[in-house]
């Protein structure tokens, strides 16, 4: 389903990523599409209903992230608000979208540089404590979990794949998770290899670190 039953959450402190902490240093993982969360006082302009569906937000994927961070016994580093506000995701030119699958975000249009500094700043915060996080205890695995919908509003083209893994540059780790994924059983269609978009494409945070 597109919308998910749960409460638009109010950050208390909206520059502060949060760090779930484990002992094993080998993996690291990154949500950065985590929260719908909104800085306390702004209003965006659009339904309240727009802030659960999966153009605020990626849906599940924080859980999914916590899950397999407590299973495995490693940190994970995930975003503090809705992608609405700014996508940590983008490039900082491109962070604070106008329009998000045809949904228009009126108070992302026509922003002052104040206003656009304070977004920027989260953005800023996500990706200097991550770096910070690779530095103290540098990772030999760096993995983004995102989720994605079984089609979009404005491309309605249908996504069969219920599992995927993206990659860029180095296939590494893809080519051994496509394999692991290629002897599971009754995953409930194909598996994605760079869809329903590359990494080589949208890839922003795992290029930069």
């Amino acid at each position: 389903p597109r919308q998910a039953q749960a409460p638009v959450q109010r950050m208390t402190h909206p520059n502060a990523p949060r760090l779930l902490y484990g002992d094993d240093p080998r993996i690291l993982l990154v949500c950065d599409h985590a929260s719908n969360a909104l800085p306390p006082g702004l209003d965006l302009g659009v339904p309240p209903e727009a802030l659960l569906d999966h153009v605020a937000w990626d849906i599940g994927a924080e859980a999914l992230t916590r899950g397999i961070a407590a299973r495995l016994g490693c940190r994970a580093w995930l975003a503090s608000a809705s992608r609405l506000v700014v996508d940590c995701n983008r490039e900082p030119a491109h962070a604070i979208p106008e329009k998000s699958d045809g949904l228009v975000i009126p108070a992302n249009v026509g922003l002052s540089p104040p206003e656009r500094q304070a977004r920027l700043a989260l953005h800023n915060a996500f990706h200097d404590g991550l770096a910070r996080q690779i530095a103290a205890r540098p990772p030999l695995l760096l993995v983004a979990i995102h989720s994605f919908t079984p089609a979009r509003a404005t491309a309605p083209a249908p996504r069969p794949w219920p599992i995927a893994i993206l990659w860029n540059r180095d296939y590494r780790a893809a080519e051994l998770g496509l394999a692991a994924l290629e002897g599971e059983d009754d995953l409930g269609g194909p598996i994605g290899a760079n869809e329903p978009y590359s990494g080589q494409v949208l890839n922003y945070t795992m290029d930069r670190h």
